[in-house]
């Protein structure tokens, strides 16, 4: 059996994103680790976070959309969580 090697790279990157949610629409910046395998060019997101959006968003539940992605965050007292984290 032929054994094939697969090299990911792992990269920080910074979306502009679009918050859905509480009835409200903001954009807002989203920092995720992209994980790239070039040999069989494919790319996916493995983590996303709220990292700039407006101050004056009620806590809650929110959806971040970038990049063609849909991401459920919330929104605390202490900042974003995300399940994508």
């Amino acid at each position: 059996m032929l054994e094939v090697s697969v090299v990911s790279i792992r990269e920080a990157v910074l979306l502009e994103g679009v918050l859905q949610g509480m009835n409200l629409e903001a954009r807002c910046t989203v920092r995720a680790v992209k994980v790239t395998l070039p040999k069989l060019d494919i790319w996916e997101y493995v983590a996303a976070n709220v990292v700039q959006a407006p101050h004056d968003l009620p806590a809650g539940n929110y959806e971040v959309l970038f990049e063609g992605r849909r991401v459920k965050v919330y929104k605390t007292a202490r900042g974003w969580t995300s399940e994508k984290s």
